[in-house]
C-alpha cells in the first residue's frame, strides 16, 4: 500500500504541474488569480489523501462527505481535461523533437534565414484550444455523472450448456459486481440495488468482489441492506481486490453475518431437486499479496468436487479464465474491469484484461464480464452504463 500511496501522490504532483503549466500560466489572469488557481488545483488533486487522513482522525460527518465528493468529481473532471489536452500537445511535442533535431543537424549555410515564433500568437492559440477544451469537458462530466449515478441497466444473457439437464434449463442468477459501497456510494443506493435484483426474482444471486471500500466499522449501516436480498438458492460471493484493501478476514465475517456465502477457494454443490450445480469461488488474482493465505486457484476450488451437472466459478478477474479453463470449468462469471468505466479508459483497459465485458467462449469456458454495478473513484460513466445482469443456463 506504500507503493500506492507514492504512486498516488506522484500523480497529483505531474497533474497539478501540467495543468499549472499549460493551463494557468498561459491564461491571462494576474499573479495573484494564478496563485489561487494553482493552491485550488494542487488542493483538490491531493484533497483525496487529506480525507482519508481526516477519516483516520475520526472526522465525519456533512463536511466530510461534501470533501469525498467535491474531490472524486474533480478528479474525474481533471482527468477528462487531461486526455483532450494531451491529444492536442503529444503532437507539437512530437513536432518540436522534430523541428529540434532538424535544426540541430542541418548546416546553417542552409538557413538564410530565421524566423522567431511569434510567442503572443502562440498564446492565443493555446488559450483557445483550452476554452474549447473547458467547454466541452464540462458536459462530458456531468453526462458522465449522471449515467454513473443512475439506475443499474438489466442484462439478459444465456449461458448455452451442452447436455443441460432439462431440470436447470431456464435457471436463473442474478449477478451484480462492483459495488464499492465507500465515499460516494452509500445505503441509500445499495437500498436501490437490492431492490431491484429481488424483482428479478432469480433462482440464485452472485457477487463477484469489490462489495465494498472501507472497513467494516465504517460502512455497518450503509452495507447493511444488502442482507435483504433474498433467492432461493442463496447469495454467493468472491472476493475483489478492493476487500483485501478493505480488511478481508472482517469483511468475510461480516459477509456471512450479512446472508451471503463467501467461496474462497472452495466450492458448495447446489441441488435443486431437478439438477446439481457445483458453484465455486477464488480469492482475487492478486490477493496472495495482501493475504498469503489466500492464492488465487481454481484448481483448488474444484478439488475433490462430487458429481454435478454444470460447474460455475466465481472469480472477480477475468485473467483466472486461464487456470479454470484448464480445470474443467463450464461457466466463469466476472467483474473487475468496470469496462474501463470512462473514456479513455475504456480503450486502456484492453491492454490489462483478456477479456472486458459480456459474454466470450474461452476454450470450453464460457466467461461473462460484468462492467459494475457501481463505479470505483470518480463518480463517472462514460462509453459504459452501470449493469445487474440476469443469467439464464440454457441447453445447448
Amino acid at each position: 500500500m506504500h507503493i500506492w500511496f507514492a504512486v498516488v501522490l506522484s500523480v497529483a504532483t505531474l497533474l497539478t504541474l501540467y495543468l499549472g503549466w499549460r493551463l494557468i500560466e498561459p491564461s491571462s489572469m494576474g499573479r495573484k488569480q494564478k496563485i489561487v488557481a494553482w493552491l485550488i488545483v494542487g488542493g483538490l488533486l491531493f484533497g483525496q489523501r487529506l480525507t482519508r487522513f481526516l477519516h483516520s482522525e475520526g472526522i465525519e460527518g456533512v463536511l466530510f462527505n461534501s470533501m469525498n465528493w467535491v474531490g472524486y468529481v474533480f478528479l474525474g473532471f481533471v482527468s477528462i481535461v487531461t486526455v483532450l489536452m494531451l491529444v492536442r500537445d503529444i503532437p507539437l511535442c512530437i513536432r518540436a523533437i522534430m523541428s529540434g533535431l532538424n535544426k540541430l543537424f542541418v548546416k546553417r549555410s542552409k538557413r538564410p534565414y530565421f524566423i522567431e515564433p511569434d510567442l503572443e500568437r502562440r498564446r492565443f492559440l493555446l488559450n483557445a484550444s483550452n476554452a474549447v477544451i473547458l467547454a466541452v469537458s464540462l458536459p462530458l462530466a456531468g453526462y458522465s455523472m449522471f449515467q454513473a449515478r443512475s439506475k443499474p441497466l438489466t442484462v439478459h444473457n444465456t449461458l448455452p450448456i451442452p447436455d443441460l439437464p432439462e431440470g436447470l434449463d431456464g435457471f436463473t442468477i442474478a449477478q451484480i459486481s462492483d459495488t464499492h459501497i465507500g465515499p460516494t456510494l452509500r445505503g441509500d443506493w445499495m437500498r436501490m440495488v437490492v431492490d431491484e435484483v429481488n424483482a428479478l426474482g432469480a433462482d440464485m444471486i452472485v457477487h463477484t468482489g469489490d462489495l465494498v471500500d472501507g472497513s467494516v466499522a465504517d460502512l455497518n449501516g450503509a452495507i447493511r441492506p444488502i442482507a435483504d436480498l433474498k433467492a432461493p438458492h442463496g447469495t454467493w460471493m468472491c472476493t475483489g481486490n478492493h476487500e483485501y484493501y478493505s480488511g478481508v478476514k472482517q469483511w468475510l465475517k461480516e459477509a456471512q453475518r450479512l446472508k451471503m456465502h463467501p467461496l474462497v477457494n472452495e466450492h458448495t454443490l447446489i441441488d435443486t431437486g431437478k439438477g446439481t450445480i457445483l458453484l465455486a469461488g477464488v480469492s482475487d488474482y492478486r490477493s496472495s499479496r495482501l493475504e498469503p493465505s489466500h492464492v488465487s486457484s481454481p484448481a483448488d476450488a474444484i478439488k475433490n468436487a462430487p458429481d454435478h451437472d454444470v460447474s460455475i466459478l466465481l472469480a472477480h478477474q477475468p485473467r483466472s479464465v486461464f487456470d479454470a479453463s484448464r480445470v474443467g470449468f463450464d461457466v466463469q462469471l466476472s467483474g473487475h474491469t468496470h469496462g474501463g468505466q470512462y473514456f479513455p479508459w475504456t480503450l486502456a483497459i484492453h491492454l490489462f484484461q483478456p477479456y472486458v465485458r459480456g459474454l466470450h467462449l474461452h476454450d470450453n469456458t464460457l466467461i461473462y464480464v460484468n462492467v459494475g454495478t457501481g463505479y470505483w473513484g470518480p463518480p463517472f460513466r462514460l462509453g459504459t452504463s452501470p449493469e445487474i445482469t440476469l443469467h439464464t443456463l440454457k441447453r445447448s
